[in-house]
């Protein structure tokens, strides 16, 4: 009788070893194909993977020119107020642990923004780039291997397939501080479910 439930337990762990090695195998075999083909995923960073609104708020209550180098200097050090999108974040962090080298793209003015910069160095470690002319996106998109996109403006889903990217579009919340249009489903995209909170 002791001698059967130590037999069953030592199979029960050798079979959830098997299962484990095999499900590590599986991650290092994508984890290497990805990393030798220097594939990468960019994400926009307002509305994006953060809720930025609260930085915004700070920022208009301090300066009275909008989008003056005193302005974006405030909200790119707003960054404690703003929180992480709960979808958009978790993917960009299971992209990273397949080897996807992600890109953050900040369509803001760069005044003061290194702070920023440093919060996001370990999912984008050197993949932080300040965009203040959205129409240049596409450039940015053009410079590496990225296969994924993931954005929220109209505008910003048609500079990722002028760069031939395959764009993911993210939900705007209640408080987005995105101005452009808005029209999730109409350019054939895939639209993140849940991804607004």
């Amino acid at each position: 009788m002791v001698l059967k439930d130590v037999r069953a337990k030592v199979e029960q762990t050798w079979t959830t070893t098997k299962k484990l090695l095999a499900m590590m195998s599986v991650w290092g075999l994508i984890f290497s194909l990805v990393t030798i083909a220097r594939l990468g995923a960019a994400f926009t960073y307002d509305d994006t993977l953060v809720h930025a609104d609260a930085a915004y708020d700070k920022a208009a209550g301090r300066v009275q020119l909008q989008r003056s180098p005193e302005y974006w200097k405030i909200v790119n050090n707003a960054y404690d107020l703003e929180s992480p999108k709960i979808l958009p974040y978790g993917l960009a962090c299971v992209l990273r642990a397949f080897g996807f080298r992600i890109l953050i793209l900040a369509e803001r003015g760069g005044t003061g923004g290194d702070a920023l910069k440093k919060e996001w160095r370990r999912l984008a470690p050197r993949g932080f780039v300040y965009v203040s002319d959205p129409e240049d996106l596409h450039l940015h998109l053009q410079d590496g291997r990225y296969v994924l996109f993931f954005g929220n403006g109209d505008r910003e889903l048609l500079e990722a397939k002028k760069a031939g990217v395959y764009s993911v579009r993210v939900k705007l919340g209640k408080k987005a501080v995105s101005t452009g249009e808005y029209n999730p489903g109409q350019m054939g995209e895939l639209v993140l479910p849940l991804s607004e909170f």
